[in-house]
């Protein structure tokens, strides 16, 4: 069920997305694949895409003006909750990843170009603005957007992208002066793009993607020339209060009850009451902070906080309630190994929830951000 914090209207909503996916998801197993973040191959995380968007359930934030339904951000919270809480591969798409910058910053040839497909879950979008030397502290990146011939050679490796052997275009930042970045849209298929896959500690990859001199129109600049530091900052913060965490975090805790009480010796223990009522309160607690992140993005940091720490204490807590059985490894949707515990999704939660406090900023980052900006704390 969505959270009911989004109000009651958004939550209905999330009842018709939940109903969708469980029609759509069945047979989902048969097309496997561990080596993507979702578990599932990219044949069918297309063919959802695109019948999730004939189904009129994709960019509930894009305005009538745009060609989307309109319903509103809280729409579109519940739709990435109840996408997460369903394992389904509909979190990391265009819309999730790339639609805040090309809707607020887009020209409108280019929201033509592309929204038309997004909205009906044509395309496949990554966002690519780490790099090895430039995690954290964006402003350390070096890849070059160097003027050329009315338009820009675009030179430079970014790493830890999600995403990008899949994507069909991507939004990434380049310098384009000694103190300016700017942000552009650039097709996958253009020359000079390379994406290499990069093993994570739980088996899924993570890409690499070099732009070795690649021609860019002038017209792929997505917003200002020179302004992507401030486009880049209002996107990472739309990302950080996004309510998939909590979907996955209500996922994982169901698993976990559903376990200990199909296991004799766990259902009447104690203790083992104790850590999950715990664990609802906390679950209960994020979301309602996730909720209001939603509507007051200045609550992201705190929201992503939350909610990232607390996956971590989730999967810490199923391992050890379940014991050896929750050491058993297997990702989503992969064959159960014998005696794993929930499939072996408790272990494969372990190792998968240490990128979450890294990643759209790491939490020791953001905590110094709430120290300095909410809490007026000095550097």
């Amino acid at each position: 069920m969505p959270p009911t914090a989004l109000g009651e209207d958004a939550a209905a909503f999330g009842v018709e997305v939940r109903a969708f996916l469980e029609r759509e998801l069945g047979a989902a197993a048969e097309h496997a694949d561990p080596a993507d973040l979702t578990g599932l191959g990219e044949e069918f995380e297309r063919s959802l895409s695109r019948r999730a968007g004939a189904a009129g359930l994709l960019g509930s934030a894009v305005g009538p003006e745009h060609g989307g339904p309109g319903r509103g951000v809280r729409h579109q919270a519940a739709f990435d909750y109840v996408a997460a809480a369903s394992d389904a591969p509909l979190v990391d798409t265009a819309l999730t990843l790339a639609g805040h910058p090309v809707l607020q910053y887009g020209s409108p040839a280019q929201l033509a170009l592309l929204l038309p497909r997004m909205l009906s879950g044509e395309l496949l979008m990554c966002v690519a603005y780490t790099e090895a030397g430039a995690g954290t502290d964006l402003r350390a990146i070096t890849t070059t957007a160097v003027p050329d011939g009315g338009g820009y050679r675009l030179t430079g490796t970014k790493t830890l992208v999600t995403g990008a052997h899949k994507a069909d275009w991507c939004v990434t930042i380049a310098r384009t002066g000694e103190t300016t970045m700017t942000m552009f849209l650039v097709e996958m298929g253009t020359p000079g793009v390379r994406v290499r896959r990069r093993p994570t500690m739980n088996g899924w990859t993570l890409d690499e993607v070099e732009f070795d001199r690649v021609r860019l129109e002038a017209s792929a600049v997505l917003g200002a020339p020179g302004g992507a530091w401030r486009q880049l900052v209002a996107s990472v913060r739309a990302e950080r209060s996004g309510l998939f965490y909590l979907g996955f975090a209500r996922h994982v805790l169901d698993l976990l009850v559903a376990h200990v009480r199909a296991t004799p010796g766990l259902t009447g223990d104690a203790l083992v009451r104790d850590a999950i009522g715990g664990l609802e309160i906390e679950v209960e607690a994020a979301t309602v902070l996730a909720a209001r992140a939603v509507a007051e993005p200045g609550l992201g940091p705190l929201a992503k906080i939350a909610g990232t720490e607390l996956l971590q204490r989730l999967a810490q807590a199923a391992t050890e309630i379940t014991g050896h059985a929750g050491t058993v490894w297997a990702p989503p949707y992969a064959p159960a190994p014998p005696y794993a515990a929930a499939g072996g999704r408790f272990a494969w939660e372990y190792l998968e929830r240490v990128h979450g406090t890294i990643g759209a900023g790491a939490n020791e980052v953001l905590r110094d951000l709430i120290a300095g900006t909410a809490l007026g704390l000095p550097r």
